[in-house]
């Protein structure tokens, strides 16, 4: 019989020891492939530098001159060295509570954003990086801050990120202290919220938030997108349609004329002087010739315009997905941003004047996170080029939880806060005109510096701008919309900027602030003017009435107020 002394109770079993949570800590480096983004970029900045350096040094190239090797050397360094630097010295790792970043050889740079404060996950796959698998990520935290720009990392990446996002932003949404894990799911799917919130959303395709969804939709509204299929397609008729009436087609111009200037210091003058005597006789022809010319230039800005939006545009797809929109685009770098839906603030439908001719208008979205990523800026645009009348049919269903109204065809009354008071928007551009006008016509003849005729110049600038003014004294105008609790929460806002339309939606829940302006001989007449601050950070920032009646400037405080 064992003594009590050696006697012991069975031992209870040993708890497994918890996996080590230093490999999901530590810190990881870009994939190689990151050097040729870092090499390319590096190199495209540095050609039209070096362009100008050779025009500069030609006499010296022709000597041979050893100076010039050291600045050769420097080139590569710069171009070869500093990314390898860059990459020995970059690495990244996923905390529990944020995306940690750190880099710099000298000087060290530390980042780190919590996953509940990402705006927005976007990825861009250049050719050069899809043989390896990868693909640049640029996380962009909420405000104006600085982005994380992970050069070359694995595609999962960007599914694991929005996966921690959603979590976090459900756990904020429900109250709960941490999201819940794959670990935590009996079936090992994400999801936010818990047992005892009676709702979950899982991260999955199919369903949308509910707290952002009307709980009783109205008829014909739809509120979730049941497959993977985009909500919206650009067709190749679409982005060409784009192209010939973008606005921003002198741009194109101005590219056109700076390779002409470049080109004309790389080539020999005897052949530029040969081409410009060439063009100048050809114009010595007559009207016809030069008609000729400026056609051929505007077919050649056109086909500049065509070409650039097929590169940006090309397979331009918008997918919903949960509470994120998806836009895909790219020919040769295929881009996808995400941009979530609770961080729109407004919706904006524009048309141009070459698109009010044919019937066209696009969309963007105003966010309340700023970035310094021109790819997270264009992505904003969510319909480049749409039919008028397809619009709010689109909209509804990209983003069913605004309930889009026709704004061309304004299912409700819209109150023209302009009309009768046109005098009021042009009394100013005639003025100046008139001033502008005679002092240029009168002051130049006089004092002999400079002919009469350049009074056109003052007279044509005023008349574009009496026209943009009476433009808006027809234009400018709101309607209150009723919200998904039937309560005014919504306000369409219509108006012009220069010679385009537009038509915007908020929320009063968006407007900041609320400014009323009056002078003393307007104010004895009930005329005001009335703007609206709005937290927008990448477009339009303020509703604006120019020039209102009391009784309008009234009810839109009131309707800012909630009285």
């Amino acid at each position: 019989m064992p003594s009590p002394a050696t006697a012991s109770a069975p031992s209870a079993p040993t708890p497994a020891a918890p996996a080590p949570a230093t490999a999901a800590l530590r810190w990881r480096r870009l994939h190689p492939a990151a050097l040729i983004v870092r090499v390319a970029s590096n190199a495209k900045g540095t050609v039209s530098l070096l362009l100008s350096f050779i025009v500069i040094v030609r006499v010296s190239l022709m000597r041979h001159e050893w100076w010039l090797w050291l600045a050769a050397a420097a080139i590569v360094a710069y171009v070869a060295v500093a990314p390898l630097c860059a990459w020995l010295s970059t690495r990244y790792r996923l905390s529990a509570t944020m995306l940690e970043y750190r880099s710099g050889v000298l000087f060290h740079r530390r980042r780190a954003i919590a996953y509940g404060s990402i705006h927005a996950v976007n990825s861009a796959s250049p050719w050069c990086l899809r043989p390896f698998g990868v693909i640049r990520l640029t996380v962009s935290p909420v405000g104006d801050d600085a982005d994380i720009d992970l050069s070359a990392v694995p595609a999962a990446l960007q599914d694991e990120l929005e996966r921690r996002r959603a979590d976090a932003s459900g756990a904020a949404r429900f109250g709960t202290s941490t999201p819940r894990t794959d670990a935590d799911s009996p079936t090992g799917a994400s999801t936010t919220g818990t047992a005892t919130d009676g709702v979950a959303t899982a991260a999955t395709d199919t369903v949308t938030s509910t707290a952002t969804v009307p709980t009783t939709p109205r008829a014909g509204i739809v509120t979730s997108c049941p497959t993977r299929a985009p909500v919206f397609r650009a067709s190749t008729r679409d982005i060409l349609l784009f192209a010939v009436t973008d606005p921003r087609i002198v741009a194109a111009a101005i590219v056109v004329f700076g390779f002409v200037q470049n080109a004309q210091d790389m080539l020999p003058h005897a052949l530029t002087r040969t081409a410009e005597r060439s063009i100048g006789d050809y114009a010595s022809q007559g009207a016809v010739a030069i008609a000729l010319l400026v056609l051929a230039c505007v077919v050649l800005l056109m086909l500049v315009s065509v070409v650039i939006s097929l590169l940006h545009f090309h397979g331009f797809e918008v997918r919903r997905r949960g509470d994120d929109l998806i836009v895909e685009r790219g020919l040769f770098t295929r881009r996808a941003t995400t941009i979530p839906t609770a961080r729109v603030q407004t919706i904006v439908v524009s048309q141009s004047l070459p698109r009010r001719a044919f019937g066209l208008c696009s969309v963007r979205l105003g966010l309340s996170a700023a970035t310094k990523d021109d790819d997270v800026a264009s992505a904003a645009v969510v319909l480049p080029v749409i039919g008028a009348r397809r619009v709010a049919v689109t909209l509804r269903v990209m983003l069913p939880e605004w309930d889009v109204p026709d704004m061309f065809a304004a299912t409700a009354p819209t109150r023209r806060t302009g009309l009768g008071l046109a005098r009021y928007y042009v009394t100013m551009p005639l003025a100046a005109t008139a001033v502008a006008t005679l002092l240029v016509g009168v002051g130049g003849p006089a004092t002999g510096s400079w002919p009469w005729w350049v009074m056109i110049v003052p007279l044509a600038a005023g008349s574009w701008w009496t026209v943009c003014r009476w433009l808006q004294s027809r234009t400018e105008g709101y309607v209150i919309l009723p919200d998904g609790d039937a309560l005014p929460h919504r306000i369409l806002v219509t108006g012009a900027t220069r010679w385009g339309l537009f038509a915007m939606v908020t929320r009063r829940a968006r407007v900041q602030s609320v400014t009323r302006m009056t002078t003393p001989w307007r104010d004895a007449r009930g005329v005001e003017g009335l703007r609206m601050r709005l937290f927008v950070m990448n477009g339009m920032a303020r509703i604006r009435f120019r020039f209102l009646q009391r009784a309008d400037a009234d009810a839109l405080e009131a309707w800012f107020t909630g009285r």
